[in-house]
């Protein structure tokens, strides 16, 4: 525990660049008192409406809220939405050097409309214009990662399969990784499966990692089959696979397989789980802690995000605390 605490106390020290499809969540909140005499719908009554970073953005924030320094690094449109993202980025006073406005790109922005007390999803509205980034603007994101990875103690990818994500990217985080011995943690899409290459460390969750493999994760046998799979054909120095309310089970070489079972609670909601899980182990690694060092941390703060309604920063005190309560 002692070991665990030591090293999110160094996670100040750490710099990392987040490279991803970055987006801005909206909520709306209100009452639903009656059904729609148009149609067999509820009617919101708006009572609230908010905005939060999300996607590769919202990694960003679980950085920051947990103590590390952060650069952005994806693509924007010219819109609402992202004077939107550059504004909650300026807020928590991370620099935006690596985000690109492309005129043609329509900011991702997802609307979640939530009734209450419940906080049932009622719906979710997504707006976003996919294969829309030119090729121009894909090219100035890549000179400038050649340029500035290597200042950064580590990078996240954070893939939602949006477009900023791909071929030559990944060659190119590939290739520096490698040369500069940099950490570097990938969230992983269906659009990429073929193209990672030597991560320190890939977090596909059982769906992804059934998807992946080709091979259905049923049980502990088929777990194993899969997750070794993986290490092969990602060449990862680890395989974190998430599993929800069954834990994480974390792979390294030669087939040594460590599970990490959740804490019992309630949750009310896991968007962003995700983004929490790479954001503490790409920050504990950054500060030399073990894989499993962060698979423990990282384990317990995916559970911490389900605590809250939407998309959430882990704090660093909230995480001290409940590190500090495990049994």
């Amino acid at each position: 525990m002692k070991n665990l605490l030591d090293l999110i106390g160094n996670f100040k020290k750490a710099h990392l660049l987040v490279v991803g499809d970055l987006m801005l969540d909206r909520f709306v909140w209100g009452d639903v008192e009656r059904i729609s005499p148009e149609a067999p719908v509820p009617v919101l009554r708006v009572r609230s409406e908010s905005s939060r970073l999300g996607g590769a953005a919202n990694v960003v924030h679980n950085i920051r809220s947990l103590g590390g320094k952060a650069t952005a690094c994806g693509v924007i449109g010219n819109d609402d939405a992202a004077k939107g993202v550059l504004r909650e980025l300026k807020r928590i006073k991370v620099s935006s050097a690596g985000v690109f406005s492309d005129r043609g790109f329509q900011t991702i922005q997802k609307t979640r409309i939530i009734a209450r007390p419940r906080h049932q999803q009622i719906v979710r509205l997504d707006r976003e214009d996919l294969g829309s980034i030119r090729t121009a603007t894909l090219a100035r994101l890549r000179q400038w990662f050649w340029r500035s990875a290597s200042r950064y103690d580590g990078i996240v990818i954070s893939d939602y399969g949006k477009g900023v994500v791909h071929a030559e990217l990944l060659d190119a985080v590939a290739e520096l990784s490698d040369a500069k011995q940099l950490i570097c943690v990938v969230d992983p899409k269906r659009e990429n499966y073929a193209r990672y290459r030597m991560p320190t460390l890939i977090t596909p969750n059982k769906d992804e990692a059934s998807e992946a493999s080709g091979i259905a994760i049923r049980d502990q046998a088929t777990l194993k089959t899969a997750g070794e799979k993986l290490m092969r054909m990602w060449r990862a120095k680890a395989v974190l696979i998430t599993r929800g309310p069954d834990g994480m089970s974390l792979f390294r070489p030669r087939g040594r397989v460590k599970h990490f079972p959740t804490q019992p609670r309630d949750m009310f909601d896991v968007t962003g789980a995700g983004d929490t899980v790479v954001a503490v182990c790409a920050l504990a690694l950054a500060c030399g802690g073990s894989f499993e060092e962060a698979a423990v941390m990282a384990n317990l703060a995916a559970g911490l995000v389900g605590d809250e309604v939407g998309t959430v920063a882990v704090s660093l005190e909230n995480l001290k605390r409940n590190l500090k309560e495990l049994p």
